[in-house]
């Protein structure tokens, strides 16, 4: 699963002159690793390969960057703009510091930079919780917002969702029922927190 992350997260970044590399990546990770991700890759592909990289450009803007409801810095699906988002953005500063994950240019929480920090987490806890409680809810938020619209990028997300939730076990009931709960920052962040003020 680790390497279909790092695939999918640049997939997720702005399209430029090397995407066709980016996408035929992408589907040989999906294709060797991944029967039931091939579908929703096939018909994001399907959709992609009939545009420019300029109309591409212009989707992609239009869809994450002009959208707030499908912004792809997911602590604000989960928190808007209160406190405990600020809580999330400081302890994923901390744990990404020790990785390249593009996260110079971008918020902690932006997707593609957590994509990249769950393929190469060894904290099992931490990695875990960080999908179910962070991750799954706002993908899967984001992919209801763009519904049954012809957007590419619909098929994408809901590609991503299905990757997370087989990488944690998680049914998709279970999927909803965290979806429509009010999530908390990671358990494991809180612990940390606590811990490190005791010593």
């Amino acid at each position: 699963m680790d390497h279909l992350y790092d695939g999918v997260a640049d997939l997720l970044e702005y399209p430029d002159e090397d995407w066709d590399a980016r996408l035929s990546r992408c589907e040989r990770q999906v294709s060797a690793g991944h029967p039931d991700l091939v579908e929703d890759f096939l018909a994001f592909r399907q959709n992609v390969d009939a545009l420019s990289v300029t109309a591409l450009q212009e989707l992609y803007t239009h869809t994450f960057d002009l959208n707030p409801t499908c912004a792809l810095e997911i602590g604000y699906h989960i928190f808007g703009e209160n406190y405990k988002r600020g809580v999330l953005l400081a302890r994923l500063r901390e744990t990404e510091s020790p990785y390249d994950l593009g996260q110079d240019r971008q918020l902690p929480d932006y997707l593609p930079v957590l994509l990249r920090l769950v393929a190469r987490l060894d904290d099992r806890e931490l990695r875990n919780a960080l999908i179910r409680e962070i991750m799954i809810p706002a993908v899967n938020k984001m992919a209801r917002a763009l519904g049954e619209s012809e957007n590419p990028y619909g098929h994408l997300l809901r590609m991503v969702g299905r990757a997370l939730a087989q990488d944690v076990g998680m049914s998709r009931s279970s999927q909803v029922d965290k979806a429509m709960r009010h999530s908390s920052v990671p358990e494991v962040y809180t612990i940390t927190s606590k811990a490190a003020v005791k010593r």
